[in-house]
């Protein structure tokens, strides 16, 4: 993933972390990965809103605008205006839109820009002086004024160091913004925009005098950028625009973030156009019929290549899946839990048919990892994520997924533990999708989980996986024939086998 693309999520959280999902469940789903493969953005702000869109627990406006979708996939007329306005907003520079937004460090009260405003006029009025007055001190006043206004100058130069690549951007997107709100069908999408974007003419006319200045120091000759230092020391002219300018981005922030959030919205449309067209099938998500909490027909995983699609339909009741190793148990929770990410941001589905209650919020344990820098073991740190789906489960109204919980522990107690955690989820309004290896927990459980089970058969020493969801429970493992197939000593092999009836 490109260095830049989380930077708006991880500015938005930062200031209110409430609808973002955990890191937790974003390794569990592979986001990263997930916006990779469903990213067909024009633009880096498209991109940077396509995945904070994704690490966003709740329902975007997309559903809103399907109209628009559809009008983007048969006029392609429209939809290349679109991807060609959004493409002057593609180069790895865009990414730094955002560092403007996030600047705190750079505040400048009204008093600093009225020094400012008395200064730029000592090099003209010491200048007038001079020649009125030829054996004052004046010229002497002249070198100091000039060499103050010289240090006001490059104190600002430096901080506006930081910001080369971004002010231009910034000057790009809004001047994006206003040609695309000039376009009715664009304009539909928010047009409130309009008045937004009227608002901030002032601040596109200053950041365009950012942008000459700019190109003046990296692309002109450098008499012509001599010149124009020595003219901008004597007027102060591009240190008031930078002072003025981020006086103005402060109170304007609200409204460049509208803007921002406009033309990214624009073309995570303009993507999910682009998406559905490339995908083999999808849908769009449906309320589920009575009784019912979930229905999926031919669902599947978007990053599996050649991915087996499965059904299932669940009424009362969660779900506990059984099967060997590398059957497709966590590929199946992982594929309806994305499925219901996607339903609610993007409004798109990887099935046929995807019935559920799009209000639910997503939880998973799935992929833990110890923390040796906080000295917690891996099952002390798996303890503390299902603590945490614990919490939210108290709330109802969830989709919480895990896959095979503690194993860092012994059997007796790991069966145990997830009995209790999973039937006391089960109490609330949760909807549960748990795979395991202990078959126990099916005779434990199954008044409040329908069971279900992924199984393989063995062809001329090979295993071959069939990934098909299968109701029941599964009745053998494969975990010793799978040392066999890989060159294990047939001794141990056999050993292994023998022990095996005694311990069941």
């Amino acid at each position: 993933m490109e260095k830049g693309i989380k930077a708006y999520h991880s500015y938005l959280s930062f200031g209110d972390a409430k609808e973002a999902l955990s890191e937790t469940v974003c390794e569990d789903l592979n986001l990263d990965d997930l916006c990779e493969q469903l990213d067909y953005t024009s633009s880096c702000v498209g991109r940077q809103y396509l995945y904070h869109i994704l690490c966003t627990d709740k329902i975007s406006d997309v559903t809103a605008h399907e109209q628009f979708i559809e009008q983007l996939q048969t006029d392609y007329l429209l939809r290349n205006k679109l991807v060609n306005a959004l493409q002057k907003l593609n180069k790895p520079d865009a990414y730094s839109i955002v560092d403007i937004l996030a600047e705190k460090e750079h505040t400048y009260s009204r008093g600093y820009l009225l020094l400012l405003q008395i200064c730029r006029w000592l090099p003209a009025v010491s200048l007038i002086l001079m020649f009125q007055i030829p054996s004052s001190p004046v010229p002497l006043f002249l070198l100091v004024s000039y060499i103050f206004n010289g240090y006001l100058h490059f104190k600002q130069k430096n901080i506006l160091s930081c910001y080369y690549f971004s002010v231009p951007q910034l000057y790009k997107l809004l001047k994006t913004a206003d040609y695309l709100s000039a376009v009715p069908s664009f304009l539909s999408v928010n047009v409130k925009i309009e008045n937004t974007i009227r608002n901030l003419k002032e601040l596109v006319r200053k950041l365009g005098s950012f942008r000459l200045g700019i190109a003046l120091e990296s692309d002109s000759a450098m008499i012509v950028y001599l010149l124009t230092e020595l003219i901008n020391i004597f007027t102060l002219y591009s240190t008031i625009n930078i002072v003025t300018s981020f006086r103005f981005i402060q109170k304007e922030k609200e409204e460049i973030e509208q803007v921002f959030c406009y033309v990214g919205f624009l073309d995570l449309l303009c993507s999910i156009s682009f998406l559905r067209e490339q995908i083999p099938y999808y849908c769009k998500p449906s309320d589920n019929k009575s009784g019912e909490r979930l229905y999926a027909d031919s669902i599947y995983h978007p990053l599996i290549r050649g991915c087996v699609s499965n059904s299932v339909s669940l009424s009362d009741k969660s779900m506990l899946i059984t099967g060997s190793n590398m059957s497709g148990k966590t590929s199946f929770i992982r594929t309806v839990a994305i499925n219901l990410l996607t339903a609610k941001t993007l409004n798109t589905c990887f099935a046929k048919d995807f019935r559920i209650d799009i209000n639910r919020h997503l939880y998973s344990v799935i992929h833990t990892e110890d923390n040796l820098l906080e000295g917690k073991s891996y099952f002390f740190k798996e303890v503390e994520n299902v603590k945490a789906a614990l919490d939210k489960g108290k709330k109802g109204n969830y989709l919480l997924v895990f896959d095979e919980l503690f194993k860092g522990t012994n059997t007796v107690e790991r069966i145990a533990i997830n009995s209790a955690v999973f039937s006391d989820l089960a109490k609330t309004d949760n909807l549960v999708l748990a795979s395991t290896h202990d078959l126990e927990l099916t005779a434990l459980l199954h008044s409040q989980y329908d069971l279900y089970h992924f199984s393989e058969t063995i062809a001329d020493d090979k295993l071959q996986f069939d990934y098909k969801l299968k109701k029941g429970v599964a009745q053998e493992g494969n975990a010793i024939r799978i040392l066999e197939l890989c060159g294990y000593p047939s001794e141990l092999v056999q050993s292994a086998k023998n022990i095996l009836p005694s311990i069941q």
